[in-house]
């Protein structure tokens, strides 16, 4: 029997169309909206349409600072939340098109030339660990808030060269160690990252932020709030910590006094003196006989710290264990609203993240 005519051919499916917000240059002062490649996932990869993005003082020191990236036009953004449309294989049993998830966007690698894992466009290629599913009843636009700062304090908490610390338990608080640990920045999203892992891993975490903050930050669970203004600050703080067995301290704000003090705050208390801050090349900035350390957000990658903090977290944002802190600030929707955000953002905002739907 002779086949009909024409004979229909089965077409793969035309990628969609993407855009982007671009960097023509570095330190250009304004973003430019314009098409961007659609980039399949790769083995351990999945593909999200953006539906919510936040900005962070990372695109703020890339944009207006020129550092950290050298190849333009550019794309920029760390967090990102979306729509599962394209799953890689190696993924399909843990996730599927249609899924809601949140994930650290990872703006310093590219694909083959490509600003694929960049935030800010339409479509991101995310790569696990660093991906975690939103529970039903939970926006986009709250949950945005944790990607990078759960990365950057998990970093710095407890990767085996910075604090070294033990990770939260998947199956519930862990019971009080006995252990105090230091948050300097308490209030900011990767403060406030720190404080919540922190005190879920059993530590007592004492907070230093601004006054009117600390009703947050205890909210997060630190057991004391200092005052960073108070002039009296460094004696009361080590008057509290004071016969207690220390860990160290994390410094999630970029201050040269804020180094300096917890420096003498540590050499004063009888534990560990040890600092891991969020400033990259603080380590030459150690005083009073106390080792700072630093690490990049991006060196959790595929670390089993990695692994284990975005399996707790997955877990945490189901158990209602984590609040989505610091709270959400919409800018406005759409692409061409996250350049307003990051202006925004560099003219200095306090305990809240602004955050742009898409």
């Amino acid at each position: 029997m002779q086949p009909s005519y024409p004979i229909p051919i089965k077409q793969a499916a035309m990628p969609p169309n993407n855009s982007a917000s671009w960097l023509m240059a570095k330190q250009a002062p304004n973003s430019v909206i314009d098409v961007a490649p659609y980039t399949t996932p790769s083995a351990n990869e999945l593909v999200i349409k953006t539906k919510a993005v936040a900005v962070n003082p990372a695109d703020v020191g890339i944009q207006k600072l020129g550092v950290l990236l050298n190849d333009y036009p550019a794309i920029l953004g760390c967090d990102v939340a979306g729509e599962v449309v394209e799953v890689h294989p190696t993924l399909a049993e843990v996730y599927t098109p249609g899924d809601r998830v949140i994930g650290a966007a990872s703006p310093l690698d590219r694909k083959d030339g490509k600003y694929c894992y960049s935030a800010f466009q339409e479509y991101v290629v995310l790569k696990v660990p660093s991906i975690a599913k939103i529970p039903n009843g939970v926006a986009y636009e709250d949950a945005v808030v944790l990607p990078l700062g759960i990365n950057t304090a998990a970093s710095c908490l407890f990767a085996e060269k910075t604090l070294g610390l033990e990770v939260p338990s998947i199956h519930g608080v862990r019971s009080p160690r006995g252990k105090a640990l230091l948050i300097w920045g308490a209030s900011s999203s990767v403060g406030a990252c720190g404080v919540q892992m922190a005190t879920h891993a059993g530590y007592e975490v004492v907070g230093v932020a601004s006054k009117r903050n600390h009703e947050m930050v205890k909210g997060l669970g630190a057991s004391v709030c200092f005052d960073q203004s108070d002039p009296t600050l460094v004696d009361d703080i080590a008057t509290y910590l004071s016969g207690k067995e220390v860990v160290g301290a994390y410094g999630a704000i970029a201050s040269d006094s804020a180094l300096n003090a917890m420096c003498e705050i540590l050499d004063r208390c009888g534990g560990r003196k040890l600092v891991a801050s969020v400033i990259p090349g603080a380590e030459q900035k150690s005083t009073k006989g106390v080792q700072i350390v630093t690490n990049f957000a991006s060196d959790i990658g595929n670390s089993e710290v990695g692994k284990a903090i975005w399996q707790w977290l997955t877990i945490a944002m189901e158990e209602d264990w984590i609040k989505y802190m610091p709270r959400s600030e919409i800018v406005g929707k759409g692409l061409e609203r996250i350049q307003e955000a990051i202006d925004l953002l560099a003219e200095g905002v306090s305990a809240k993240k602004l955050v742009v739907s898409i």
